[in-house]
Order: structure tokens, then C-alpha cells, then sequence
């Protein structure tokens, strides 16, 4: 049952407008066009939560200066953005509270130059019933192309199925986020006699082996950049939980096969909560949920189903 806080401040939203309804609305009184935002968060919530909010910023304010204060682990995701200037902050702890106004003055940014700073967004509350008003779209940088071409033992002539095998930031959420890895061990010796499909696995880093011929395991090995180039060019397939990964993956505005199969415990997180197509207009998506949302009761025979149909469909 909701607090009586929380039943409060969706009253005052609704009455009186978000604390962002209100920002802009000062906004449109004020001769200055800069916005200063601080973010500390998660890379997939860069897609889901920062992007409509600038992309209504840029619509109420054409001449828009949209500027972002961030760790340095978040910057070349804001390439994806389009941001018109990014400070980074080297040694920021993710989630770090922070005195906006002295940090800013550490990376050269006067706070009085904006006509509104956002020091702790909260894109959930402020964007409540509206989501699909301001679709996510994220900007391919066409110099990452290239980057694939490092990974030489990526296959280009067969059927390569991206795996997300664990989301990195599952420890800051109040359910799980990962399939098991035995289910992906599982998984993946089923597709061991595919001659024409080779597994590509993603992660921070590989703390249980997974071996066999025709697996590829990046995990620890990609920057970003390196890792949104090896999906735009060279994946057919993407599997992965509710994910960074997978947001960033799922809102490239750009033109290229995959297909996605999620992976789900609470479907009102992430891409299914947002609830807005990809605006890549060959992708396609399959979401699966765990019963119980917990995404540890997905079976293998299910995700292997979805992954097969989804190889027929390439």
C-alpha cells in the first residue's frame, strides 16, 4: 500500500505540477536557455529517464543549452545523447551525493549561468503518465562502426547471438535481474552443434568460465563503445536482462537488423515500463518473464524456443 508521503507528493504532482513542471515553467520567464543537469545514475536510465526530458526541454525551448555534470564511466554513453557539453568527473561513486554548486566549480561550470539545474533528477515521478509523449531515441556516432573490426574473431559470416550474462547493477535494485548462470551454461551447450551460430558474451568481467567452440567471451574485454559497435555490427541476435545493455541497444536510432529476446523479473522496470518503440524500425523484440517475476524461474527450454524462432527469422 502506498505511503501517505508517497500519496502526498502524487497529489502535489498532479495539482501543482512536478518539481520539473515547475522548473520550466520559471524557465519560460527567464532570459537565460542553459540547463544544467547532474548524473549519477545507471547507463540504462540515461535512455529511459534523461532523454525525454531533454527531448521536452528542446521542444518547449528551441534555442535549448542542455548541459550534463557525470562520472567519467557515463561519458561515452552521452555521445549517444547529444548532449551540448559534458563535464566528467574522474573518481565519482555511482549513486554519490554531492554539493552540486562546489563540484561544479571543480569542472568549470557557473551555476548561475543556468535557468534551471537539476541536482538529483528523478525521472520516474516527473515522467509519470507521460512516457510515450517523449519516445527515447539515441543518436548513432558513426565513428564507432569501425570499432568492431578490433574483434577479429567475431564471426562475419555467421549467425552471432549477443549475451548480456549479468547486469552490472543489479545490486542497486530491490529484485533480481539476472538468469542464473548454470541456465546460461545450459543454454548455450544446446547450441553447440549450430555450425552456423556463435555466441559473442558481454559483461564487466568473466567471474564464472563459460567454454565451448563456438563461444566468444568478451566479458571485461569492451569498452562501451567497442561493445555498441560489435551489437550494430556484427549481432543478429541480442539476449539480455533488464539492462543498461539492453536499453541502450533497444533505443539506437539506427537502421539494422536484431533481434532482441529480455529477460524479466518485474516487468514495470526498464523498456516495458517505458512502453515506447524502438525507433530502430528492423528490430524486433521478444520479452520474456520469469513466473513469479523472478527471472531465475525463466526456463531454459523457453529462452531456447525464443532464440530459435529467432534465428528463423534471420
Amino acid at each position: 500500500m502506498p505511503s501517505l508521503k508517497f500519496l502526498a507528493r502524487r497529489f502535489s504532482d498532479r495539482a501543482f505540477g512536478t518539481p520539473f513542471d515547475r522548473a520550466l515553467a520559471r524557465a519560460h520567464r527567464d532570459a537565460r536557455r542553459a540547463f544544467l543537469f547532474y548524473w549519477n545514475r545507471g547507463l540504462g536510465d540515461i535512455a529511459l529517464g534523461l532523454v525525454p526530458l531533454f527531448l521536452r526541454i528542446r521542444k518547449e525551448f528551441p534555442r535549448a543549452r542542455i548541459e550534463v555534470i557525470t562520472r567519467e564511466e557515463l561519458r561515452a554513453a552521452f555521445e549517444l545523447v547529444g548532449v551540448d557539453a559534458l563535464h566528467v568527473m574522474a573518481g565519482l561513486p555511482r549513486e554519490s551525493r554531492v554539493d552540486l554548486e562546489k563540484i561544479a566549480l571543480g569542472v568549470g561550470v557557473e551555476i548561475d549561468r543556468y535557468a534551471a539545474v537539476f541536482d538529483y533528477p528523478d525521472p520516474n515521478r516527473w515522467l509519470e503518465g507521460r512516457r510515450r509523449e517523449f519516445p527515447p531515441v539515441l543518436q548513432w556516432n558513426a565513428r564507432w562502426d569501425g570499432l568492431a573490426e578490433r574483434f577479429t574473431e567475431v564471426a562475419t559470416d555467421r549467425i552471432v547471438m549477443g549475451a548480456h550474462v549479468h547486469s552490472e547493477t543489479a545490486r542497486y535494485y530491490g529484485y533480481v535481474k539476472d538468469w542464473p548462470v548454470a541456465s546460461w551454461v545450459e543454454l548455450i551447450s544446446r547450441f553447440v552443434s549450430e555450425a552456423r551460430v556463435q555466441w559473442l558474451l558481454f559483461g564487466n568481467g568473466a567471474d564464472v568460465p563459460i567454454e565451448a567452440a563456438n563461444v566468444v567471451d568478451l566479458r571485461g574485454r569492451t569498452t562501451f563503445a567497442e561493445l555498441m559497435s560489435l551489437i550494430r555490427n556484427r549481432c543478429r541476435v541480442l539476449v539480455a536482462p533488464d539492462s543498461g545493455v539492453l536499453t541502450m541497444a533497444y533505443y539506437l536510432d539506427a537502421d539494422f537488423p536484431l533481434e532482441v529476446v529480455s529477460l524479466w523479473s518485474d516487468p514495470r522496470q526498464g523498456i516495458l515500463l517505458q512502453d515506447c518503440p524502438s525507433p530502430n524500425p528492423r528490430l524486433h523484440h521478444v520479452a520474456l518473464q520469469g513466473p513469479g517475476e523472478d527471472v531465475r524461474q525463466l526456463s531454459v527450454d523457453d529462452v531456447e524456443r525464443a532464440l530459435r524462432a529467432a534465428i528463423a527469422r534471420t
